[in-house]
């Protein structure tokens, strides 16, 4: 979406009504604002978390082996799904275990694939069963309360789908044909973009927002298979009350639809450079080297894994992966993950808005507040961890001579 930019100094957020042509028979007023910096301090997350779960030995109900969400609830306590077990684990908020729910398999509160929903109304905690396309929810002592299948409305969501404050939930469905109409003429190696539509669905209703969008960039294998590039764009998406957000990552852009698919606002904001130079590459590299505690481990990954990745490097580099919608309207924006050790969250309130910026030093943001972050981390002997962190203006830091 690299269209041209409105420039104001300093703090400034330009708002503006522009009209737009759009096909027949919309016309549509829509709203343009560009913050050149944020409104609000910059934050900085606390020295050490609130609290931390995950040990590397002990009771079965601290230790991770794959954690793909957590959320925090009203009470401070912290529920994490964890898809390697295939159960949901809830910790009050010192960190002391409450209950474990669900296991593998099928049936009722059993779990092939494992997703935790935000924000989601009519149950204290939403489950998405990625492989069997299956929403459960569960009570807050973890008992089921009702399972349905997504397939049942024709509904597959290629990524996550997330919820909607009036219960919708907005998804991204699977490409039609797989992919094939991209992979004519394709060698291996070759680099292409699928499209994505934008869906909703409530009930057994499923409307389409918006179709043809830059979805994910991925790398072409054989005849019928591919993969996500390194180091690309995707389109990602947040309901609120009004629509949802979405962008592609093309640069500091979102755009705002309406339920009925119109774009009814534009917010752009000044993000990190997104210029590819060593430095970052390097910097990209070590990130993924921390990872690992086994010197054989970073010795494969640098033969193995990380010529693939360095050899898919674009012109520029994504502005974000990720989009997290708060209760109130607002929302963070996740920077990519190339900025390693230095990624950054920006808060844009629910007009758009540039509020505040937040550098994370580590870890994957799993769920966040306005003044605090759920983080995936690993500790110095590399147990995989959940932590709870608040957050300050670090101006805070500053002190006087």
């Amino acid at each position: 979406m690299n269209r041209p930019r409105l420039r104001v100094p300093g703090a400034a957020v330009l708002l503006l009504t522009v009209s737009i042509l759009v096909p027949p028979p919309t016309l549509a007023g829509q709203d343009v604002v560009e913050s050149a910096a944020p409104r609000d301090p910059d934050l900085r997350l606390a020295d050490e978390p609130l609290v931390r779960v995950g040990i590397v030995d002990g009771p079965l109900e601290y230790i991770f082996g794959n954690v793909t969400g957590a959320v925090r609830l009203e009470d401070g306590s912290i529920v994490v799904a964890d898809e390697q077990s295939g159960n949901i684990r809830r910790y009050d908020s010192n960190g002391r275990h409450l209950w474990t729910s669900g296991r593998s398999g099928e049936g009722p509160g059993e779990y092939k694939g494992l997703r935790l929903l935000r924000n989601c109304p009519g149950a204290p905690l939403t489950v998405f069963d990625w492989s069997l396309a299956r929403i459960t929810e569960l009570d807050l002592d973890g008992n089921v309360l009702g399972t349905r299948s997504l397939l049942a409305a024709g509904v597959r969501p290629y990524n996550d789908p997330l919820c909607a404050p009036d219960g919708r939930l907005v998804y991204t469905p699977w490409p039609d044909d797989m992919g094939e109409s991209y992979e004519e003429d394709l060698a291996e190696g070759d680099l292409y973009r699928w499209h994505t539509t934008l869906e909703s669905v409530e009930g057994d209703s499923v409307v389409t927002l918006r179709a043809g969008i830059p979805g994910a960039e991925r790398f072409f294998i054989q005849a019928g298979a591919s993969g996500p590039r390194w180091w690309g764009r995707d389109m990602v998406f947040a309901p609120a009350g009004a629509g949802v957000w979405y962008g592609t990552a093309d640069d500091y852009e979102l755009e705002h639809l309406d339920w009925t698919g119109r774009v009814i606002r534009v917010a752009r904001w000044t993000g990190p450079d997104l210029t590819v130079t060593d430095e970052r590459v390097e910097s990209y590299r070590e990130g993924w080297l921390a990872q690992y505690d086994d010197p054989e481990a970073r010795r494969n990954f640098e033969r193995e894994v990380w010529p693939d990745i360095r050899d898919q490097l674009p012109e520029r580099f994504p502005a974000y992966e990720a989009l997290i919608a708060l209760p109130d309207g607002a929302f963070w924006v996740k920077t990519h993950a190339w900025l390693a050790a230095g990624e950054e969250l920006h808060l844009l309130d629910a007009s758009g808005v540039w509020l505040r910026r937040l550098t994370l030093p580590s870890g994957v943001v799993l769920d966040a507040g306005r003044d605090w972050v759920l983080l995936r981390q690993r500790d110095e002997l590399g147990v995989p961890t959940v932590a709870l962190y608040n957050s300050k203006p670090a101006a805070d830091d500053e002190t006087t001579p």
